[in-house]
């Protein structure tokens, strides 16, 4: 359905036809370029309200995670979206070549060291990389890769090793502020917040075990022990977890093996070692069953990394890409709002959305999101995702919801249509950025068109 108002500087009445096609429209006379030119221009313009918008969620992306500048890990029991669980593998390499310090020594304990990355910059501001309930007691296992991680290849977010042994555990919560002091050459300094888990001593020996040709490069050490994968347990303790960030390419993460009472020997993660995230989620009734759905709901679901999106569809856009007069699209706005009560300090707005269109690659509609080019917003700096450089163009959240406009989007359609009569629209996505580093961000989203959860509006200008 489409509000209208029938522009009062039209003399005459209109033709029965124009009256059935935008019947329910709301049309207004104003300036062209509204709200994009300070002078308003003198040239008519008409403003189209749609009310006939679709919305529902579906499945959200894919995207690569062996490339990710940090990584996340963690599980949450969220009470509107189920189970969610963020892996992390990584890959000790040697700090030194040759063994022959540990040759016949026995281990007296093995650590695993992930640095804690809670401080990132993300869509131009700061970001606390954790989310859920740090307090959470949550379960962690850590197993031996027991399979080859080719440099090559290209590993993304539904990937799922092979693991190996077992080769320790961990119950506690993330103390992501918690801090050491300690004295290095009569010098005090205070370390940063960190993982700290004790793995099996076997493990340990078998490193000090291994042969002198697994100590003669990285290569030859990767051979021998491929990467460790670190698992959270879906059960949780206590509270409804936490995913939090970690730093997987900096050596102050990595084993340390201590042996001989007071020696140890470290294998650092680095800038060099392959590292991968990957998810794993349960969602509940209501959002599997808008995935397999039709039709509009008035409630949708959006979540990054392993998750969901909102497929919009403005119906009525077809009245005006296919409008047979020459048409300037002065503003092409869609606003969507968030369910206020699922924000959360555990579960925060998303600071930002994209508005995305169906990849159509080889003429066929596909399930996953791209891009558009549109008007620029100066609130958002351009950015990178999967090898697209991304315009700022809306989508700030601002404490109610998301604005998102597409006018050079729009206008491409409509000079598509007019030199080939094919409508190429085939709706947006509404999504959440899985940055990098993947923010394990939700939102509830409010699609209820009667109460103007969401809205599509168009201006436009004719030239004849």
């Amino acid at each position: 359905m489409i509000k209208t108002k029938i522009n009062n500087k039209v003399k005459g009445f209109l033709p029965l036809f124009f009256l059935l096609a935008f019947f329910g429209c709301k049309k207004e006379t104003t300036e062209i370029g509204a709200n994009l030119r300070q002078d308003n221009g003198g040239i008519n313009s008409t403003t189209v309200d749609f009310q006939n918008v679709i919305c529902r969620t579906v499945t959200g992306d894919s995207f690569r995670t062996d490339n990710l500048n940090a990584n996340v890990l963690g599980v949450i029991n969220d009470p509107v979206f189920g189970l969610r669980k963020a892996s992390v593998l990584v890959q000790p390499l040697l700090s030194e070549t040759g063994n022959t310090e540990l040759v016949g020594k026995n281990v007296d304990s093995i650590k695993l060291v992930l640095r804690y990355d809670f401080d990132q910059l993300i869509g131009g501001a700061q970001h606390i990389l954790m989310y859920g309930d740090t307090s959470s007691v949550i379960e962690l296992d850590i197993y031996k890769l027991n399979e080859d991680i080719e440099d090559t290849a290209k590993y993304y977010n539904d990937y799922l090793p092979v693991l190996g042994d077992k080769v320790g555990e961990y119950t506690g919560n993330f103390s992501l502020l918690s801090t050491k002091t300690v004295i290095v050459d009569g010098d005090t300094q205070v370390s940063q917040p960190e993982l700290l888990v004790t793995l099996d001593n076997s493990f340990g020996q078998e490193l000090m075990d291994m042969d002198a040709a697994s100590f003669t490069s990285n290569t030859e050490f990767l051979m021998a022990l491929k990467g460790l994968v670190v698992v959270p347990r879906n059960n949780i303790v206590s509270g409804n977890g936490a995913i939090i960030g970690v730093e997987t390419n900096v050596s102050a993460s990595g084993l340390i093996l201590y042996y001989g009472d007071t020696l140890t020997r470290g294998f650092p993660l680095s800038s060099s070692s392959n590292t991968i995230n990957f998810f794993e989620s349960d969602p509940g009734a209501e959002i599997t069953g808008q995935m397999s759905g039709v039709g509009h709901y008035n409630t949708t679901y959006t979540q990054s990394v392993d998750g969901s999106k909102v497929f919009v569809e403005a119906i009525d856009l077809k009245s005006i890409i296919e409008m047979a007069d020459d048409i300037v699209i002065n503003e092409a706005i869609i606003t969507v709002k968030i369910d206020q009560s699922t924000v959360s300090k555990e579960y925060p707005a998303p600071s930002r959305m994209w508005l995305q269109v169906p990849d159509t690659a080889g003429g066929n509609i596909g399930p996953n999101s791209i891009p558009i080019n549109d008007l620029l917003n100066n609130l958002i700096p351009p950015s990178s995702w999967q090898g697209y450089v991304i315009p700022g163009y809306g989508g700030e959240y601002d404490g109610n919801g998301y604005e998102f406009r597409f006018n050079r989007y729009l206008q491409a359609l409509v000079k598509e249509y007019k030199e080939t009569g094919k409508n190429a629209f085939n709706g947006f996505f509404l999504s959440i950025p899985s940055d990098y580093p993947a923010i394990p961000s939700r939102a509830v989203m409010d699609t209820d068109v009667s109460n103007g959860g969401v809205k599509v509006s168009v201006n436009y200008s004719k030239l004849n």
